[in-house]
C-alpha cells in the first residue's frame, strides 16, 4: 500500500513537471520576439499602461499563424477567435497585429514603428484591456521575397 502511494505521487509529480516544461518551452522567445514584446511593453509604459505578460498559448498560436501566412503566401487575419480557441486561449476579448518585411524593414523595431504609425494597429497596442500577449515570427519566402519575416502579435484581455 505504501509503495503504491509513492508511485502515485511520483507519477503525479512527473505529469506536473512535464506540463510545466512544455509550457515553458512554448514561451521561450527568440531574440526578435523578445525584442518586440519588450518594445510593446515600453510603448505601453510610456502611455501609462500596464505591461502585457507572455502567454504560452498565444505564443504558439502567433508562431503557427506566421508560419501559415508564409506557407500559404497570404496576408490576412482570418477567424481570430476560433483560431485562438484551438490553442486553448481563453478570454472574451482578442486582437491581432500582423506585419511583414525584408532586410531592415523586418526588424522588431521596424514592425513596431509601422504599427504605431497605423491608427488601428496603434489602438491595438495601446488598448488598456489587454493583459496577455503572444508574438511569433517566422522567416521564409513571402510574396516573392526570399528571407522575408512575418510577425503575428496576438493579444487577449
Amino acid at each position: 500500500m505504501e509503495v503504491a502511494k509513492h508511485i502515485r505521487r511520483a507519477l503525479c509529480a512527473l505529469f506536473v513537471a512535464s506540463a510545466l516544461a512544455s509550457t515553458a518551452h512554448a514561451a521561450t522567445l527568440n531574440r526578435s520576439e523578445r525584442t518586440m514584446i519588450d518594445a510593446v511593453n515600453d510603448v505601453r509604459a510610456a502611455h501609462n499602461l500596464r505591461p502585457l505578460r507572455i502567454d504560452a498559448n498565444l505564443v504558439r498560436a502567433a508562431r503557427d499563424y506566421s508560419a501559415t501566412l508564409i506557407r500559404r503566401d497570404i496576408f490576412t487575419h482570418g477567424a481570430l477567435g476560433p483560431r485562438l480557441a484551438n490553442y486553448g486561449v481563453s478570454g472574451s476579448l482578442f486582437g491581432e497585429n500582423l506585419a511583414w518585411g525584408t532586410g531592415e524593414g523586418a526588424t522588431a523595431l521596424a514592425f513596431l514603428r509601422a504599427w504605431m504609425a497605423s491608427p488601428g494597429h496603434r489602438a491595438n497596442l495601446l488598448r488598456p484591456g489587454w493583459k496577455r500577449i503572444g508574438i511569433g515570427t517566422r522567416t521564409g519566402t513571402f510574396r516573392g521575397y526570399a528571407g522575408a519575416t512575418v510577425a503575428t502579435a496576438d493579444f487577449a484581455g
